[in-house]
């Protein structure tokens, strides 16, 4: 059987080595009524131990920093452990959290999905709707991904991985030349464990009438146990 990779993972693993490792499914739970939190979950088997994982991060949309209290993580050491027991125990620990908040209330639209599974040609790139529609019409954006050079910890430089952060421009898919930059990293954070790649993995928008942000959906290379893990962020952006 002839093994070839995806069109995503040979961009996401150009800057390190082909190997072992998971990859990470991201599911959406949506605004809170007023668009000032946003959370999502992302989970899967561990690399190496093959332990169920599961995690819930509720983002503040005004700072784009987590709500005290979060990311909420699950690692399940029993390899008879199920993803869905992560899941609901993630959920079940991050219920007071969403509740007080009412996330979830406005579910928000997955307007565009490109996991790593999908044969994409530019995942540095990405054209979307802001509202789901039979009918193009206007509010029609493209995100556009910069990777760049960045200070690692000192694990990151002796496991000799290529640090990098990352900026989002966004245009308007009329004047595609008219970018404006809506995000840059100002630092790498620890969390993302030696991050070597970027790409866009998606976006949701929240309900018609809120004034909550648009949220991309980033995918990151890190560092894992056996290889290279893919994990998701959100990063709120006003078009």
């Amino acid at each position: 059987m002839r093994i070839t990779l995806s069109a995503i993972a040979l961009v996401l693993l150009t800057a390190t080595a082909v190997s072992a490792g998971d990859v990470a499914e991201m599911r959406p739970i949506g605004f809170s009524p007023d668009g000032r939190f946003f959370a999502f979950e992302q989970f899967g088997q561990q690399d190496g131990s093959g332990f169920a994982y599961a995690e819930i991060q509720v983002i503040d949309t005004q700072t784009d920093a987590y709500v005290p209290g979060t990311p909420v993580s699950v690692l399940i050491r029993r390899e008879e452990a199920s993803v869905g027991e992560a899941r609901r125990d993630s959920l079940a620990q991050a219920k007071t959290i969403l509740d007080i908040r009412k996330i979830g209330d406005d579910p928000g639209f997955l307007v565009a999905l490109s996991p790593i599974g999908e044969l994409a040609e530019q995942v540095r790139e990405l054209r979307y709707q802001a509202f789901p529609s039979f009918y193009i019409s206007d509010g029609i954006h493209r995100l556009s991904l910069e990777e760049f050079g960045a200070e690692g910890l000192e694990l990151c430089r002796s496991m000799k991985v290529d640090v990098q952060g990352f900026a989002l421009s966004l245009a308007d898919d009329k004047k595609p030349d008219t970018r404006r930059e809506v995000y840059r990293d100002k630092s790498v954070p620890k969390s993302r464990n030696c991050p070597s790649a970027y790409a866009i993995g998606g976006v949701v928008t929240p309900a018609m009438g809120s004034p909550a942000p648009h949220m991309v959906m980033i995918q990151v290379v890190s560092l894992g146990f056996e290889g290279n893990n893919l994990r998701w962020l959100a990063v709120p952006v006003k078009p």
